[in-house]
């Protein structure tokens, strides 16, 4: 099955888009470094799946958070079960990974159990980030990024609509 390529844009339309991304990241590069953030990673993963993977839709955006945290928690739960109980400390995380993984494949849970989840587990048990993290500050950053992101593009929305109400 083909992609339908989108309508290409002009050079200004991709100009004025690329200024609005680099002022949304320097935005939340201001956010993370006053909230001591260092795991600002976790906040640009959420912002390349919204962008990419949902297309902006806000409506995605309860699955998306929820799926990141419940994915960051499944690894964070490895992380500790290693850390506690070395190699045997992982079943548990392991797990939970498969029920996760049959609970996909059947549509349960699609609310937490999702594909932000599957990316979310992927990358935070990614073994330098289980040497390195200290995942109540990759969940701070989720949360966050949601906010900040989601409320951007809501905000966003809305001023143009009330832009377009007014000159029509």
């Amino acid at each position: 099955m083909a992609v339908e390529a989108a309508p290409a844009l002009t050079k200004g339309q991709a100009a004025g888009i690329t200024l609005g991304v680099v002022v949304l990241i320097v935005g939340f590069l201001l956010i993370g470094a006053w909230l001591a953030l260092p795991p600002l990673y976790a906040g640009f993963l959420l912002l390349w799946y919204f962008g990419s993977i949902d297309v902006l839709d806000t409506k995605a955006l309860p699955a998306l958070a929820i799926g990141a945290l419940a994915g960051t928690l499944t690894a964070w739960l490895l992380q500790v079960g290693v850390a506690h109980s070395g190699a045997v400390g992982a079943v548990p995380a392991l797990v939970v990974i498969v029920v996760a993984i049959f609970c996909q494949l059947l549509g349960w849970l699609p609310i937490a159990i999702n594909r932000a989840y599957m990316l979310y587990v992927t990358v935070m048990a990614a073994p330098l980030l289980q040497q390195q993290e200290r995942f109540d500050r990759v969940l701070l950053t989720i949360v966050v990024a949601t906010v900040y992101f989601g409320g951007t593009v809501m905000l966003g929305r809305r001023l143009i609509a009330m832009r377009g109400a007014r000159g029509a």
